[in-house]
């Protein structure tokens, strides 16, 4: 039986102006495993700690129970402090008694009291039976991998280093840059697009710290956080390289409407994208352009909004109603998406500059009219019920942007996921650029569509995320946790009861577990640099050959007994 020592934290009258601590104490003194108990005013100050400590030296306990707030508070620290100073995590056990108790429970003292008393009581049982899992390191190359040279990955690439780490960027074009370099004009300031990338472009070509690899085609990538290996070919030549930490930032890739509103079909009918570019090269000549939105979005098969299209459609109208005299500008659309009041600010301009916007119905798309080019659009009116035929010299299809093809190549080979559409997806609706494996991060239209300032954000704070990474010389698997503080341990795999069966691999929602061949049959094995502790895996094991040692299965009915 270990001897254990209780400290009951008052957090200045938080706890125990509701909570009974002489009722404690008293239960307390009973359990002939508790070698000391000791009531503090707080346990989060530096001078706390330092009590605390040399209480526990003079009593000789080998396990320490602090009863005091959430690890989601200030308890997680007491705990780490404890750690830094020498005491085995596993030996140290925590009770939520403020948040948990004293909170929630204020008008009910009698039954907060009762049930902090629980509590401790299946802390103590908890910490007798506790274990330690089986920990592991991995040195970290501290030099960073990026895939894609847009604005969102020359964004990360410039922010690692300037930091001082090194970065590799395997781009699958020839030149840094993304779809910035197709266009001319960025809203909503409307900047000019060479602008805005040229400082990225020449930090690039001339920061030693960089190496750029054009025209990349990646072959397989190997390894975990801290320590990946990535081999990929660059201009037809083998190569391969290690890093800390991958960003993706491959973007994303036009669609081309072939067989909606008659594209390829007649002159005269273009996309957006092919529009910027004859505004990018002084090409184009209108006077009556008609812009139509959601062309191969919003629909069955792409059920998304893209969230550019209508901005980039603000940009292009009012720049013609604005510089070309005589213009007469029409947007027909199904709902202007400009959220935020920059954004809606945008599309009153482009209102007060004298574009013209008419509603249709997805039931009733405009009708493109003419032989061997546009000659009108034809437009049922769904605010005024008046269908409207509106002469014109060029019809600008809004499309969507839409996942690259090798996006399902490239997840399988990080081992993370695509969504429906094939836009790699996050897990964590808090942590929007992380994957649910550490060290790969998601930025810019990799994950959705975004404009090149949000991209730009987007590549800042993937770096940011990346650094904490990087700054480290090794990463410990138990520090790689979900929630705050350490993990709850790792899955251990009781190779003897192992049959295979391979539950627990597909129960996995990190792809920790794998089932390899051992002399002559199949066991599970446990990757600790994946593994959440999240006990998926223990749940659907039909022989208990899957245990976490720090929340085994004796542990929690010996909780279970206590609190019954």
């Amino acid at each position: 039986m270990a001897r254990i020592s209780v400290f009951l934290c008052k957090c200045f009258g938080e706890i125990d102006n509701t909570v009974d601590f002489d009722l404690i104490r008293d239960e307390l003194s009973k359990d002939p495993s508790v070698v000391l108990i000791s009531t503090v005013d707080s346990l989060c100050l530096e001078t706390d700690i330092e009590k605390t400590l040399s209480r526990i030296k003079e009593s000789n306990s080998d396990k320490v129970l602090i009863v005091a707030c959430s690890i989601l508070s200030r308890g997680n620290l007491v705990v780490e402090s404890l750690i830094k100073e020498g005491i085995e995590r596993h030996k140290i056990g925590l009770v939520d008694i403020r948040e948990g108790c004293a909170w929630i429970h204020g008008n009910n003292p009698e039954d907060a009291s009762k049930k902090a008393k629980d509590l401790i009581n299946m802390g103590i049982a908890a910490l007798q039976n506790k274990k330690l899992s089986d920990d592991m390191s991995v040195t970290v190359h501290p030099n960073a991998l990026i895939i894609g040279a847009g604005p969102a990955g020359l964004a990360a690439a410039i922010s690692i280093v300037e930091m001082g780490y090194e970065v590799s960027i395997l781009e699958r074009s020839k030149d840094p840059g993304g779809m910035l370099r197709l266009i001319s004009r960025c809203y909503p300031g409307n900047d000019d697009a060479s602008n805005k990338l040229e400082p990225y472009v020449r930090e690039v070509e001339n920061n030693p710290l960089i190496t750029f690899y054009p025209q990349s085609k990646i072959a397989s990538i190997e390894g975990d956080t801290g320590n990946f290996t990535v081999h990929f070919s660059s201009q037809g030549k083998d190569k391969s390289i290690q890093s800390g930490i991958i960003i993706i930032a491959t973007g994303s890739k036009i669609f081309f409407p072939t067989g909606l509103y008659r594209y390829g079909e007649i002159k005269n009918v273009i996309t957006q994208m092919e529009f910027e570019r004859q505004l990018l090269n002084g090409s184009l000549e209108t006077k009556r352009p008609v812009f139509i939105q959601c062309v191969g979005a919003r629909d069955r098969k792409r059920p998304y909004c893209s969230t550019i299209c209508c901005p980039i459609s603000l940009k292009n109208a009012s720049r013609i109603a604005e510089d070309v005299p005589g213009a007469s500008v029409f947007i027909l659309h199904r709902g202007i998406m400009t959220p935020g009041n920059t954004l809606e600010k945008y599309y009153r301009d482009t209102l007060a500059s004298g574009v013209q916007f008419i509603r249709f119905e997805e039931e009733q798309p405009p009708r493109i009219i003419g032989s061997d080019h546009v000659e009108s659009v034809e437009v049922y009116d769904a605010i005024t019920g008046i269908t409207r035929k509106i002469e014109t010299d060029l019809v600008v299809l809004s499309t969507p942007l839409v996942p690259n093809n090798d996006n399902a190549q490239l997840a399988k080979m990080l081992d993370i996921e695509i969504d429906r559409y094939g836009f790699f997806s996050e897990i964590y609706p808090m942590h929007p650029l992380e994957t649910k494996t550490d060290g790969i991060f998601i930025c810019g239209s990799a994950r959705w569509p975004v404009s090149s300032d949000q991209a730009i954000l987007q590549g800042k704070a993937a770096a940011m995320k990346a650094v904490t990474y990087l700054k480290q010389s090794a990463i410990v698997a138990s520090t790689l946790s979900r929630v705050p503080g350490l993990k709850a341990g790792h899955a251990r795999i009781v190779t003897e009861s192992c049959t295979g069966c391979g539950n627990c691999v597909a129960a996995c929602p990190f792809n920790a577990c794998n089932l390899e061949k051992m002399e002559g049959r199949y066991i599970s094995v446990v990757n600790m640099m994946k593994c959440k502790a999240c006990g998926s895996c223990v749940s659907v094991c039909p022989n208990g050959s899957v245990q976490i040692p720090e929340h085994n299965y004796r542990m929690v009915g010996e909780m279970i007994k206590m609190a019954f």
